[in-house]
């Protein structure tokens, strides 16, 4: 057993778009790194969602459980709905780190820093704790374009009887009926 894996506590944060399989080889990889991890899915109490945090959620479960061969490679991989600061949350489960996804850093970065910068002094000035970590890790770049836009087009493209082979290119085949459905 790795050393990573022998009780050290290491999170990974997302706001996970539910759908791109980057995200399920981005779990998978982390599973197989740390001990335990877990995914957040944000919630703004102000916002209003087209598909729910809990049914991306649900998604990002079955994915993280059920890959196409039947393995379940991501055990101990744990996703959570969180309203509030996700630093806050992290902290009452003994994380360590805090990773976030971006496409690119052109595309991303820009606003990943504003929300770094958040997450450092946040919890110095309401904590009062120190902050955790943060490393931002560039996705898969097969992926750059993929984003929840064009993810909901393709859906309702595919509801609508027109064929579109994108979807099943970066979505697990056992979560692709339910992205549909969601997304659609």
């Amino acid at each position: 057993m790795s050393k990573a894996r022998e009780g050290n506590d290491r999170h990974i944060r997302g706001v996970i778009q539910s759908t791109a399989l980057g995200a399920f080889g981005d779990g998978a990889i982390f599973a197989e790194r740390y001990g335990r991890v877990i995914c957040c899915i944000g919630v703004n109490p102000n916002k209003q969602y087209d598909v729910t945090p809990q049914t991306r959620a649900q998604i990002v479960r079955e994915m993280l459980s059920g890959s196409d061969d039947g393995t379940n490679r991501c055990k101990n991989v744990q996703v959570q709905v969180v309203t509030g600061y996700i630093w806050r949350y992290a902290k009452t489960q003994n994380a360590s780190l805090f990773f976030r996804g971006i496409r690119t850093w052109s595309a991303d970065g820009p606003e990943e820093r504003h929300l770094q910068i958040l997450n450092s002094w946040g919890p110095l000035l309401l904590g009062p704790v120190w902050p955790l970590k943060t490393i931002l890790l560039e996705g898969d770049p097969r992926y750059r374009d993929v984003s929840s836009t064009v993810v909901r087009q393709i859906c309702a493209d595919i509801k609508q009887g027109r064929n579109d082979e994108r979807l099943s290119r970066w979505v697990p085949e056992c979560v692709l009926k339910k992205v549909v459905v969601a997304y659609g």
